[in-house]
């Protein structure tokens, strides 16, 4: 996954130095727009595929979103939970699992909803249990937590009250909501919001 980060890269350093000349003609809230117009949108195309990209290639977008945010003299929590301006990692959590809530609501391609099969059975968290094939995994083991099933085990650890949202905007605002009441209560971990089992069993349950 490194050539294609690489490419991303090569996009939007350039344009987050250009929009940052012009950080004196316009207030926070549209330097902040801005970004979220004129960068998410090439680091958060791909975003399926790039949850196969090790962690310190991941990265590379988190440190070109900081140092944005360091010139704008605000911190990530800050960003957060002022400007709603959340860490890319945070984004890439509740992107996928609003990807699975939507195939929980029925509204996916039909082949997305035959990769993932409801199970049709209440586990100790919820009624909208989804296949993550965790017990059929038979090699490249490694690159299980680095994929959307990795995403289905935390999915099937959330609230009843969340996976019962009625549209995947309602669960979506749900999850950062969540998210940004960890950052306001100061919580060391909130950044990793969503992105394993053990968070989410820690965070609701």
């Amino acid at each position: 996954m490194t050539p294609c980060i690489d490419q991303i890269v090569a996009k939007i350093r350039p344009k987050t130095k250009a929009l940052l000349r012009t950080r004196g003609s316009y207030s926070v809230v549209s330097m902040l727009n801005q970004f979220r117009t004129h960068i998410w949108c090439h680091i958060e195309y791909s975003q399926g595929a790039l949850l196969l990209a090790i962690p310190s290639q991941l990265q590379r977008f988190d440190h070109i979103q900081n140092q944005f945010l360091g010139h704008l003299g605000l911190t990530d929590t800050e960003a957060f939970v002022t400007y709603n301006f959340a860490p890319l990692s945070v984004r890439r959590a509740i992107g996928m699992l609003g990807f699975l809530h939507k195939r929980v609501l029925g509204l996916s391609h039909p082949g997305v909803n035959e990769m993932f099969p409801l199970l049709g059975q209440r586990a100790p968290w919820h009624d909208k249990q989804l296949e993550s094939y965790y017990n059929t995994i038979v090699s490249h083991a490694r690159l299980y937590p680095r994929s959307i099933f990795h995403y289905v085990l935390i999915y099937n650890r959330l609230p009843q009250w969340l996976v019962d949202m009625k549209s995947v905007q309602a669960f979506q605002k749900g999850l950062n909501a969540v998210a940004k009441s960890r950052a306001e209560a100061g919580q060391s971990t909130w950044r990793e919001a969503f992105q394993s089992c053990m968070d989410v069993v820690n965070t609701f349950h």
